[in-house]
């Protein structure tokens, strides 16, 4: 079987060296340029009727189906979400005692705090306050890393806005962190103090 395949194939260039050779000798060079760009053409018409035959079928088959609706989230999903927000978050007596579980995660992991910042902020659009921690605290990197890893697990409504390292020397293991927390709490009455 594979000899016959080899024989055909070269019957088949032997042929088409042939005629090849023969239109060259009846046409020129000009003819067969001729018939090489028309045959191309007719190639090229053919495979456009092709791709303009099948978008026809493409676009038969999508007036067949049924409009589908632009897909949104629900009206009572987006207020589930929101109601689950305003469930997590803890009353803005509560945020001292976040602040102190935050110092007692950084002793925990060797961490030596220096004089930290806290202030609220108002949110009255989101209806909630923002309560502001600026925290530096020296430490190895694993130590710090640990300790904001445990505090994000710990409490589902505090945030790391920025972690800033600075080495008072190249080959010190101590870095210098200056981290800024925000926790989410709830709106006091009558607003932020």
């Amino acid at each position: 079987m594979q000899y016959q395949l080899g024989q055909a194939s070269a019957r088949l260039v032997w042929e088409g060296r042939r005629l090849a050779a023969r239109g060259l000798a009846i046409a020129g060079w000009a003819g067969v340029a001729a018939i090489v760009g028309a045959t191309l053409a007719a190639g090229a018409w053919h495979g456009r009727q092709q791709v303009a035959a099948h978008l026809a079928q493409l676009q038969s088959r999508q007036q067949d189906k049924p409009a589908a609706p632009l897909v949104q989230a629900p009206v009572d999903d987006a207020r589930s979400r929101l109601r689950a927000f305003d469930s997590g978050l803890k009353p803005v007596q509560e945020a001292p005692q976040v602040v102190e579980d935050l110092l007692a995660l950084a002793a925990a992991e060797g961490l030596v705090l220096q004089r930290g910042q806290y202030r609220l902020q108002d949110d009255s659009a989101g209806g909630f306050t923002r309560y502001r921690l600026s925290l530096p605290v020296v430490g190895t990197a694993p130590a710090v890393n640990n300790f904001v890893a445990a505090a994000l697990r710990r409490h589902r409504m505090l945030a790391l806005e920025s972690l800033q390292y600075k080495r008072q020397q190249s080959d010190s293991l101590q870095l210098e962190t200056r981290m800024e927390w925000v926790l989410l709490v709830q709106a006091p009455p009558g607003g932020a103090q």
